[in-house]
């Protein structure tokens, strides 16, 4: 992006458009880039540059200059430090002659044991316009000629009212950058595209400009899809008046345009970072994703900012951070229309309350960050739900144990369900027990108490030996009518007693 200074468009009522560059037209570009040479004085590069400008090409000098500025490091060279120098020089008093400056720069090559030249180059070396290249991202001309009119459509967009694109994908880059970006939006289904209409922040107050530049930085995420179309009204003056215009740009220019953007901005909302990190961690059965799909609403869409999703059980979660009455009527409309589960956590600051929303809504209120206990309820809710349809599911099922010790999560595995669900329709198999997280067959638990009940060493040291060979642990134990008596904190010590008669 540029300031606006640097912004050279082409009005034609209704619509303004920038003058962009064609990427073959590369010569002023070439001519830019071979200004910047590493060891040459930012100074220096400034001077080549003005010499480049005429009335005509000034602007896109400076723009072309200012996007190979970026991409220069610049750093101090000196051989003395240039404070010291100065604070030395300026000690001695004012020269007035030739004679008198040559003497003074000797004393201070003396004084610091560097030539004079080293003196002189050091002296103003820590300002900025005597920094020197250090090093250059190198870059085509013609793909630089293609990241300024990228930049011109950017600053163009500074002074947009609205925005509305398609794009035939690139959905999750583009809508998490438009909730990075604090912006409203609307999205109209049109067959099987969809419109998206960014309302952003400036309806809740009144007309303001700040927005653009949001909606700037949304821009190379839209033209990362495939396809795509972009359509903003501009507010600019003419003769002092301010007019509205019409942009509009679509991917039949993309060979303007760079093929691989560079990222705009790493993000993350606070508030959703720290939903996601602490669902992740209490729920580690559920898998979390962002902006997962894009769902029907009747004659819209809707795109929720997560899904909380289980073997094929989902539940959508929508995180309203900022709202105006009528956004979040339109928001409920689409609610209503939805055939998914879905929460809706709205922020507390913003002054409404549940009677704001519909009695079907599902409203979680929250202060800082999202409250898990609420989530977790329904989550529950899901859970118990699966839990029943598993169980239907596999009680019809003829659950084929080939091994005298299974793990539950293998049955579950096979057969598709939760382990909860394996492990409470085995509670009431004929064949067998569940020992933890295992089904035993009744053969071996016939078997190892058998071997326990004639074992002359009974310290657990030796009866935990036994339950090794078939992978299990002490958990069977008290199912054989056993029970561990600790005398000490020693394994050692402990011993293993009979105290019922077990499964006989």
């Amino acid at each position: 992006m540029f300031s606006r200074a640097l912004l050279v468009t082409r009005k034609r009522r209704p619509y303004i458009t920038p003058v962009y560059i064609h990427p073959e037209e590369t010569g002023l570009a070439e001519k830019v880039i071979t200004i910047y040479e590493k060891g040459k004085p930012k100074g220096d590069i400034d001077e080549e540059t003005l010499s480049l400008e005429t009335h005509s090409t000034f602007r896109v000098v400076r723009g072309l200059s200012e996007l190979m500025r970026r991409r220069t490091h610049f750093e101090e060279s000196y051989t003395v430090n240039p404070q010291k120098v100065r604070t030395y020089l300026y000690e001695k008093g004012f020269v007035t002659s030739e004679e008198e400056r040559t003497s003074l720069l000797l004393k201070a090559s003396k004084e610091f044991d560097v030539p004079v030249e080293g003196i002189e180059t050091s002296f103003w070396a820590d300002r900025e316009d005597y920094q020197i290249v250090a090093s250059i991202d190198d870059i085509p001309a013609s793909d630089l000629v293609r990241y300024y009119n990228l930049s011109l459509t950017q600053t163009l967009l500074f002074d947009a009212l609205s925005l509305e694109f398609t794009t035939s994908g690139n959905y999750q880059e583009i809508f998490r950058m438009i909730k990075f970006l604090g912006l409203m939006y609307e999205i109209q289904s049109e067959g099987d595209n969809f419109s998206v209409r960014v309302t952003g922040p400036a309806s809740l107050f009144k007309k303001t400009k700040k927005y653009g530049t949001s909606l700037a930085k949304l821009v190379p995420k839209i033209m990362k899809a495939p396809s795509w179309k972009i359509k903003a009204q501009i507010e600019t003056e003419v003769a002092g008046e301010p007019r509205i215009y019409i942009f509009e740009l679509s991917d039949s220019k993309k060979e303007f345009f760079p093929d691989v953007l560079e990222d705009t901005e790493q993000f993350d909302s606070a508030v959703e970072e720290h939903f996601v990190k602490r669902f992740s961690s209490l729920r580690k059965d559920w898998e979390i994703k962002r902006e997962p799909t894009i769902l029907k609403a009747g004659p819209s869409v809707m795109i929720p900012d997560f899904s909380l999703e289980r073997r094929g059980k989902r539940c959508y979660v929508e995180i309203v951070g900022f709202w105006t009455p009528e956004y979040i009527e339109k928001k409920i409309k689409k609610i209503q229309n939805l055939n998914q589960k879905i929460l809706l956590c709205v922020n507390k600051e913003l002054q409404c309350t549940r009677r704001d929303f519909k009695e079907n809504a599902d409203v979680i209120l929250y202060d800082k960050e999202v409250p898990m206990k609420p989530v977790l309820e329904r989550i529950r809710k899901i859970e118990l739900e699966q839990l029943q349809e598993e169980k239907g599911k596999l009680s019809l099922t003829d659950i084929e144990l080939t091994e005298d010790v299974t793990l539950l999560r293998n049955i579950a595995q096979v057969h598709n369900v939760g382990v909860e669900t394996a492990k409470e329709i085995l509670q009431t198999s004929d064949t067998g027990i569940v020992v933890g997280d295992t089904f035993v067959k009744n053969s071996v638990l016939e078997e190892i108490q058998k071997r326990l009940e004639n074992l002359e060493d009974m310290r657990l040291s030796s009866v935990k030996n036994v339950l090794d060979e078939y992978g299990l642990n002490e958990d069977v134990l008290g199912k054989l009518g056993f029970e561990i008596e600790w005398k000490t904190l020693d394994l050692e010590n402990a011993v293993v007693k009979k105290v019922q008669s077990g499964l006989e």
